[in-house]
């Protein structure tokens, strides 16, 4: 089990979104007072793994069983390949960590391209499957032996854990002096946030205990002796959350409003930076 921190700082109210993955049960969103991160409420006692169980929850799937897992493959497949040319031109000697890896697939990915790999995953479900594809994977970085890394990613998994600022300290201890740490987080300032909002997909309450904006995130990180490298907006995202929101909604033609409102959110991203998703590279001060 773990914890989440208390609400102190967020009193702002957002909304009231369900979690419709596994219980069904109401979750409340609140914003910090200058609005730049946001919090779901989650009883400190809550065993947070119940959350996780089930078959449906696309980062651990491995089989496709609907049309709308089949386009999140065909996504992930593009995925892979925009992750792998973001950190190739990083530095020859690559070796890399990524934490919360799920199934492994982008670690299996650069493996086969002769990259050095490790990953940090906690469900044992999936590190058995990293294993399987010769990932190399621990349950927690306190078991890593490896004394720095010079790239280290964390794919939609900051919004997941319970004390942020306290993730990327310890993740920067293993970082060297002048490498990357790679973060992609959903927007809840996005365009497709505010037109879907309590069934915006990418709330996906209460699984991300967190949500970012571009500055929220930044602001965190310069705490942590990190700057901002660079930032790249995840389009696909755009439209595969919002086809999963316009579904939730239960919204005639799904399909049809997705590509509306994932475009106009694209298109909003590329000039106010409020992408649906992005992806931040951090430089590690020295």
């Amino acid at each position: 089990m773990f914890h989440v921190k208390p609400m102190k700082k967020y009193n702002k109210y957002y909304c009231t979104a369900k979690d419709r993955l596994v219980s069904g049960e109401l979750f409340s969103v609140y914003f910090n007072n200058n609005r730049t991160i946001a919090k779901t409420k989650v009883d400190r006692s809550e065993d947070m793994y119940r959350f996780y169980k089930s078959n449906q929850y696309h980062s651990h799937q491995e089989t496709t069983k609907t049309f709308t897992d089949k386009i999140y493959f065909i996504s992930r497949r593009i995925m892979l390949y925009f992750k792998y040319r973001l950190i190739k031109s990083k530095t020859a000697n690559l070796k890399l960590l990524d934490y919360g890896c799920g199934n492994g697939s982008f670690l299996k990915y650069l493996n086969d391209r002769k990259i050095n790999t490790t990953g940090v995953e906690k469900s044992l479900v999936s590190q058995k499957v990293c294993r399987a594809k010769g990932v190399n994977v621990f349950s927690s970085i306190k078991d890593i032996n490896q004394s720095k890394y010079n790239i280290i990613t964390m794919w939609h998994v900051l919004e997941h854990v319970s004390n942020p600022s306290k993730c990327i300290s310890a993740l920067s201890k293993l970082l060297s002096i002048g490498g990357s740490l790679v973060i992609a987080i959903p927007n809840i300032q996005s365009i497709d946030s505010q037109v879907f909002k309590s069934e915006w997909a990418a709330l996906d309450v209460p699984r991300h205990l967190w949500h970012f904006t571009p500055k929220g995130l930044i602001d965190l990180l310069q705490k942590q002796n990190f700057i901002l490298y660079n930032k790249r907006s995840l389009f696909l995202d755009a439209y595969y959350i919002s086809l999963l929101s316009a579904r939730r909604k239960k919204i005639i033609f799904p399909w049809i409003i997705a590509i509306f409102v994932g475009t106009v959110s694209n298109i909003f991203g590329l000039f106010t930076g409020n992408c649906s998703s992005s992806v931040f590279v951090f430089k590690k001060r020295n």
